[in-house]
């Protein structure tokens, strides 16, 4: 069961991670980001984790694939000092 499992949860987080991804519109606040997404991977300030750094961004939320860093796949989603989003991007490195 254990190995099944192994394979089944990353497929259905990722599905999950997607759908949920495709939802974050510019301009949403960020507590409509947490109830659609979930708590984070990580909460930094802009740039902190993966480097550059939007005009105006002042936190971002990190979404990563269940076997990162092994499958460099993120989702990322910056808001201004209002909490609301003005970026986001699905980041995979080949």
């Amino acid at each position: 069961m254990i190995p099944l499992g192994l394979i089944i949860y990353p497929n259905i987080r990722v599905h999950l991670l997607e759908s949920s991804f495709s939802k974050v519109k510019e301009n949403d606040s960020r507590d409509l980001v947490l109830k659609q997404m979930g708590n984070p991977w990580k909460d930094e300030e802009c740039g902190v984790y993966l480097g550059g750094k939007p005009s105006g961004c002042v936190e971002e939320f990190y979404y990563a694939h269940p076997y990162a860093p092994y499958v460099p796949e993120y989702w990322v989603i910056d808001f201004n000092s209002g909490q609301r989003v003005i970026q986001s991007a699905h980041m995979v490195s080949p």
